[in-house]
């Protein structure tokens, strides 16, 4: 009697459902973003003047280059200006005892896409166009009849 009580009991409990619970607790997921933009040319970008014959009666003008940043999202930058060169003002040089300005123009602004759970948000693509001029009737500064070429690095700074 005793093996039926046994057999019947271990029948019961493999006929019982099995038992499952759940339980939950919450969390935050938190992050601090510090936003900025960076330098994203690759290879020389230059604001080329080409020849320049001395005296010159019209002023002359250079190529225009872009020059590309990538920023936070919806983080544009508040300013531009050019550093300054052998005491100089900013944007303005000289290159074989020519004058030079810079100028650049407003930043053109593509926004980036935002991050879902499927994918990672890009930045906003921020362009500066860089052109540049020399002033008609200078002089320069050459012992031969043809110098050059003849550059330096400039730099854009961005105010963020």
């Amino acid at each position: 009697m005793k093996r039926i009580l046994i057999a019947a009991a271990i029948a019961g409990a493999a006929a019982l459902p099995a038992q499952s619970a759940t339980t939950s607790n919450n969390f935050n997921v938190s992050t601090s973003l510090s936003s900025q933009c960076q330098a994203t040319n690759s290879g020389s970008q230059t604001v080329d003047f080409g020849t320049y014959t001395a005296f010159q009666a019209t002023p002359q003008a250079g190529t225009s280059v872009n020059l590309l940043f990538q920023c936070t999202r919806g983080f544009a930058p508040t300013s531009v200006a050019f550093d300054t060169v052998n005491g100089t003002a900013a944007g303005v040089g000289v290159l074989v005892g020519l004058q030079y300005s810079l100028s650049a123009g407003a930043a053109s602004i593509v926004a980036g896409t935002a991050a879902t759970t499927a994918t990672i948000g890009t930045g906003d693509a921020v362009t500066y166009a860089v052109s540049g001029s020399m002033p008609a009737n200078q002089a320069g500064a050459c012992a031969t009849s043809a110098c050059g070429p003849t550059s330096h690095v400039r730099t854009l700074i961005v105010t963020f």
